[in-house]
Formats: structure tokens, sequence, C-alpha cells
């Protein structure tokens, strides 16, 4: 059986949205990166796309003007087609525009997606989707 391909949504900008200073953005980024960590030592035989691993790429593109926010949702997307499962984590109460976008398109692309809070949820939802998957 191939590895289960997880991606990790998760908010950049938070409750501030394009309000949020390049400081906020950094420190959501670091939350969500340590999270993603945190899954691949209880989740190690799991392969993890975590966008904030890839922002300063993402944030250089962005502000020199060389990708729109909607373009960098669009090749967001386009990894979730690659995926088996969306993970939207929420440690609050708030989902950004771009995990609403990504949540959809993996719903209408038919990729299976979870909202969870903490790690430990996250853990029991891929477990859940890998017995599944072994079916």
């Amino acid at each position: 059986m191939n590895k289960l391909r997880v991606y990790i949504s998760h908010s950049i900008r938070g409750i501030k949205g394009s309000e949020a200073t390049h400081d906020e953005m950094s420190a959501n980024n670091a939350k969500a990166i340590e999270f993603c960590q945190e899954l691949k030592v209880g989740c190690p035989d799991v392969d993890f796309y975590c966008p904030a691993e890839h922002d300063e790429f993402v944030s250089l593109a962005y502000e020199n003007e060389i990708l729109t926010d909607v373009e960098i949702l669009e090749i967001d997307c386009r990894i979730i087609n690659d995926r088996h499962l969306v993970l939207a984590w929420e440690p609050g109460k708030h989902t950004s525009n771009g995990m609403m976008t990504e949540l959809v398109h993996a719903a209408i692309a038919g990729v299976e997606l979870a909202v969870v809070k903490t790690v430990d949820q996250a853990i029991k939802v891929i477990n859940a989707v890998q017995l599944r998957r072994l079916r």
C-alpha cells in the first residue's frame, strides 16, 4: 500500500487577514510547523505537506508580485489533488479564506477532509483513514 499523503491546511495570516504583519504571519507559520513536526513524530509512515514549511518561497513570490494570493491557492489546490487527506488545523475558532478555499477544493475533488484542533485529534483521524485504506 502507498504511503498516506496528507495536506495540512492552516492559517498563515490569521484572524487579521490581509492586515497581518510579517511578524504575525511568521508566528502563525512557526506554530503550524510545530504542529506538523509533532504529527511527523506521531505518524512517521505518513507523507505530510505543510505549507508553512515552504513559506519563504511563497512570501518572496507574493511580496515581489510574482504570484498573487489566488495563484498561490491554485498551486495549493493542485498539491491537494495528489493527497489522500486534508487536515484543516484550527487551534482557535478561525478558518481563513485560504483554508476555506482548500477545504472546498478537497471536497469537490473527492479528497477526504477533517478539521482538527490538536495533534491527538489529527492522529486519530489519520489512523482511521489508514484503517479504511486497508479494507
